[in-house]
């Protein structure tokens, strides 16, 4: 007895072999194992062989590393890393001597006796903390001379009748940006530590107040960011107002650029103020946009690639295995004659994994020839995803290899996706941002925190710095 669902399929059945005889309902079957097909690689994909992130993976799945070597080494700290361990300080603040009155065990007086030796034992605590309210009073007197009443000023800074000085502020900003805290929770810590609880608006205040002292500094690492010799550049999408919208990350290994834009192409990272003009070595991924920028040299990341490249090599495609190992040997060259300190890899040893790249290359090819475009259908026919990788890798052949050809380019751009995973921190935590300006804000702050982290530097005390009217100023290096 035919099921339901086998009921709903005689019909359609029966219209294609009505219309085609077997050999329709042969093209028909074709497409539903083609779509099945579909549907099971993709329950496969995985962080290893997408671009899907490693948090969507699950707690069953075992990341898989694309490196696939075996260093051999144990977990933990290697040997001549530096430790952490708390040390005995040299100036305690506080001494608490501790007499030796009486023999524990026979009771006998020792308060006559000399001391041959002291113990040290430290302990590392905070003091109790609590809110400090600061009164400014200022004198009001007649000035006979000039027939009038005088008012002594209020130092700077002092505004209102009552307000929160620049700690309390800093400590609100660096909770809500810093650490990814929303406002209330914010909140929850001060009265919790301090114990007193600000506003959300308190916070909010505060954080705007931050973003105002830190744009010089922006403004001075966007500048660094365009006339570094290498640059990494993504984005990654924000729910923002209730809309989709994207924040753009231009970074080195010491500077980092943050900004938000409703758009994701051209127009999204221009307002940043660091690509447009951008003359230097510029690492991406494929997004389409970045390649209309003429003034730099394109090079890109080959993780992305061999995300894709392990998928097809899953599906048991030799090409892609092939590819993958090509790559990886170029990287194992590059890495030895960077620890070598040359210049560039021995053309001996580049030579033939350049020629074992262009004929996996040419193989994958043979293997997914192109689709002819359909008599009278309009556009370009759809090509299988296998052959747009290839065509993609041969096409930009050369900015894929350009960490072959010069050694300061780096292999991936894992430097821009590590600068935005705390983005996505923040949408997890928060959800999204309310408004455009506080994305803005957001990124402001953003911008000068993970700079100074860079640069190994306190958060607290740049952000200190900032409201004192003294950003930190972050040179070159």
């Amino acid at each position: 007895m035919l099921s339901d669902r086998a009921k709903a399929l005689r019909p359609v059945i029966q219209a294609a072999f009505d219309a085609g005889g077997l050999d329709a309902i042969c093209e028909l079957f074709a497409k539903l194992e083609a779509r099945i097909e579909e549907l099971e690689k993709r329950l496969n994909m995985n962080s290893s062989n997408s671009s899907k992130p490693p948090s969507s993976d699950g707690l069953k799945r075992k990341t898989k590393s694309l490196r696939r070597k075996n260093t051999g080494r144990k977990p933990g700290g290697q040997p001549g890393h530096t430790g952490q361990t708390l040390q005995q300080s040299p100036a305690p603040d506080i001494t608490h001597p501790i007499a030796l009155d009486r023999c524990p065990d026979c009771g006998a007086d020792l308060r006559g006796e000399p001391v041959a030796s002291e113990e040290k034992r430290q302990v590392f605590d905070l003091p109790p903390i609590a809110m400090e309210v600061s009164e400014h009073r200022t004198e009001c007197k007649w000035c006979a001379a000039c027939a009038k009443w005088l008012t002594a000023p209020f130092p700077a800074g002092v505004t209102a009748p009552v307000q929160y000085g620049h700690g309390l502020q800093s400590v609100m900003s660096y909770l809500n940006i810093a650490q990814l805290l929303p406002c209330e929770r914010t909140a929850d810590v001060c009265q919790d530590l301090f114990g007193h609880r600000p506003s959300a608006g308190s916070v909010v205040r505060a954080v705007a107040r931050c973003a105002e002292k830190v744009a010089p500094a922006v403004d001075r690492i966007a500048g660094v960011l365009r006339e570094a010799k290498q640059l990494h550049a993504d984005e990654t999408g924000v729910r923002c107002a209730g809309r989709t919208e994207w924040i753009h990350v231009a970074s080195t290994a010491t500077h980092t650029h943050y900004n938000h834009s409703p758009k994701r192409g051209r127009e999204g990272f221009e307002a940043g103020g660091v690509l447009p003009d951008y003359r230097g070595n510029l690492t991406t991924d494929f997004w389409g946009p970045y390649n209309t920028l003429e003034l730099c040299d394109h090079s890109r990341c080959n993780v992305h690639l061999l995300r894709e490249l392990t998928s097809f090599s899953e599906d048991g495609h030799r090409w892609a295995e092939g590819l993958i190992a090509a790559l990886l040997a170029m990287k194992q060259a590059a890495d030895d004659a960077r620890q070598r300190r040359r210049k560039h890899i021995t053309r001996a040893t580049l030579k033939p994994l350049l020629a074992d790249y262009d004929r996996w290359i040419s193989k994958g090819l043979k293997s997914h020839p192109e689709v002819a475009k359909p008599a009278g259908k309009r556009g370009r026919a759809k090509q299988s995803k296998e052959r747009n990788l290839l065509v993609r890798m041969h096409v930009k052949r050369d900015e894929v290899l350009r960490f072959a050809h010069d050694l300061d380019v780096p292999f991936d751009n894992n430097q821009a996706e590590r600068d935005l995973r705390m983005i996505k921190v923040q949408q997890k935590v928060s959800g999204c941002f309310r408004s455009e300006r506080g994305a803005q804000m957001f990124c402001a702050i953003r911008s000068y925190l993970s700079t100074t982290r860079k640069h190994s530097l306190n958060l607290m005390d740049s952000i200190k710095s900032a409201f004192a009217g003294q950003p930190l100023d972050f040179a070159p290096e």
